[in-house]
């Protein structure tokens, strides 16, 4: 950390307008759109260079947030005072005793083959490779599909397509052969494989494949303990095999991966009142520092501020710190104030802590996630999901109103963000999101975008959730909900590269916006169109439209229909 900087993000710090709290009687504060103004200036300001975990922007960020919460007067709630550290894989890189030969064929690191992160670092010898086609085993009845059947491959190497069957698009629209998609996933084919005795696993591409594989961050690899490796195109031509039934005879060598491990820092500050039945408010703080991997910037490496993500939902979640603290007399339910870090990375810093939590579990009544909130005016409102994850959740949000903005509810607890953890424990969850748009994860996500005034509003409806249930008092009855939460946790093998209105109230897609040089663009659409159709699947909402395009592979062409304004148009897209 340079002098420079250190100076920059003390004097930030130094003039934060904090609040001090005196006593039970001190007046109730009020959230300004200059105080979450100011936070986020702080959080997204180039000295901490994106806050990406494990980096120094994500420490400085973090003693921000500490300066904050003391002096809102929350007690620390973490392991080592206000911080839960938490210890994550960095990196997964290449070691330098890589070796493999195929069928007596030694091939060359990186440019035929590479192990891939999940592998173990081991040395092996296998003398029987058994094909599994696409590794797949689906035991539903209407699918009843078994690549495994009558083979033996217990303690023996498979090799497998990645991807899933072909199956014709009319088939999928028309029956649960669409299911066959969720097989498609190198994770789910891993732990078949591992789940049938396999001793190592070579992934290859199919025959109409793109011969990439772009993996996962580091942090969210679930290691094996077998070498699992992949073969490129290019290794399939020198050993002279057929790519659609490649016969390797024998495979012997070693995989070595180095793990580079760090510490990224949870912040926790508590807010104890009559009881201590709690209820928790979240937000991470971390974000994509020069870029990372899921970065949808293309151009040099830059600074990428996340103003928006997630510095609109940090600050509103420190203004209700100070708020809450000045009414902390009116409160039944104690409140806990988490700033999560490693969202971005595969929700680590929520998953450890509902593991981990610092509080009594079973005392918890419920959490507030607030991911993406500084949007508000640009879009068609407020997006509330986890409305069905409690049954008392239903009156509430059916008789909510606001004479500003138009209110959304979902049903569904789980989604991309830090709710989905508590979810999964049994725990109602409400999460707060304004929208997606056209700077998600490009380094323009920055504070001159932000409408501070809507972050105000979004801050003032937790408040009026939170004295909601605490007022009501009596249990919440958790409800297991079909899973429609927050798009974008899903992966696919081609995009249109659009951004979704996930607000929009429509029969078909919205589209907010369009990224340049991607297969949308070169069709021809434009924001503002609504998709009602992609090949042969009918869209009536963002679900359909991911079901439909999960479809596809690279190189497919097919035919979008949009609604443009008063005409309805027929787009060929190819998806390169």
């Amino acid at each position: 950390m340079s002098f420079r900087t250190l100076k920059v993000l003390c004097c930030l710090i130094a003039t934060a307008p904090l609040l001090a709290i005196t006593s039970a009687a001190a007046a109730e504060y009020r959230i300004t759109a200059d105080s979450i103004h100011h936070h986020i200036a702080v959080l997204a300001h180039d000295s901490l260079e994106g806050r990406q975990v494990g980096e120094p922007g994500e420490w400085k960020a973090a003693q921000y947030l500490i300066s904050v919460f003391r002096r809102a007067g929350l007690e620390p709630k973490g392991t080592d005072g206000y911080l839960q550290p938490l210890e994550f894989v960095k990196a997964i890189d290449l070691g330098d005793d890589n070796l493999l030969t195929v069928n007596g064929v030694e091939l060359r690191l990186e440019e035929e083959y590479f192990p891939l992160q999940q592998s173990a670092g081991m040395s092996f010898a296998f003398h029987e490779i058994v094909n599994v086609g696409y590794g797949i085993v689906a035991e539903e009845e209407e699918l009843d599909h078994d690549d495994y059947a009558g083979l033996d491959v217990d303690e023996k190497a498979v090799i497998m397509k990645r991807g899933t069957l072909p199956v014709d698009d009319s088939l999928r629209q028309d029956s649960a052969a669409a299911n066959l998609d969720r097989y498609q996933y190198l994770s789910v084919k891993i732990n078949t494989a591992v789940a049938h005795g396999a001793s190592g696993i070579f992934f290859i591409d199919p025959e109409d494949g793109d011969d990439s594989l772009r993996q996962a961050p580091a942090g969210r690899i679930d290691s094996k303990e077998i070498p699992i490796i992949y073969l490129h195109r290019q290794a399939l031509a020198r050993l002279g095999l057929d790519r659609a039934a490649p016969a390797i005879t024998s495979a012997r060598g070693r995989t070595d991966l180095v793990r580079t491990y760090d510490t990224a820092y949870n912040v926790v500050g508590y807010l104890p009142a009559a009881t201590d039945t709690t209820v928790i408010l979240g937000a991470h703080y971390d974000h994509l520092g020069w870029g990372a991997e899921n970065s949808l910037y293309r151009g040099e490496p830059a600074i990428h501020n996340g103003a928006d993500d997630n510095g609109s939902g940090t600050a509103a979640l420190l203004e209700l710190a100070r708020y809450f603290s000045s009414v902390r007399d009116r409160l039944r339910y104690s409140l806990l104030f988490i700033a999560f870090t490693g969202e971005e990375v595969g929700i680590l810093g929520s998953t450890y802590y509902a593991k981990n939590m610092t509080v009594d579990s079973a005392g918890v009544r419920m959490m507030l996630n607030m991911d993406m909130v500084g949007r508000l005016k640009d879009q068609e409102g407020l997006i509330v999901f986890g409305a069905g994850s409690a049954a008392e959740f239903a009156d509430y949000f059916d008789s909510l109103t606001h004479d500003r903005f138009r209110i959304i509810s979902k049903e569904s607890g789980i989604g991309a963000s830090d709710h989905t953890p508590f979810y999964n424990r049994g725990i109602p969850v409400l999460f707060l999101f304004t929208g997606a748009h056209e700077d998600y994860h490009k380094p323009s996500d920055d504070v001159d975008k932000i409408d501070f005034e809507g972050i105000v509003d979004v801050a003032e409806l937790v408040a009026n959730v939170v004295h909601h249930f605490d007022q009501r008092g009596g249990e919440l009855t958790f409800q297991r909900t079909k899973s429609e939460g927050r798009p974008g946790g899903e992966r696919y093998k081609v995009t249109l590269g659009v951004i979704p209105d996930f607000a929009g109230d429509v029969t078909g897609l919205r589209v907010d916006g369009v990224s340049p040089d991607r297969p949308g663009k070169r069709a021809g659409m434009k924001p503002g169109d609504v998709i009602i159709k992609l090949g042969s699947s009918s869209v009536g909402d963002i679900y359909e439209y991911m079901d439909a395009l999960s479809k596809y592979r690279k190189g497919d062409s097919t035919e979008v229909v949009v609604v443009r304004g008063a005409d309805t148009l027929a787009l060929r897209v190819l998806f390169e």
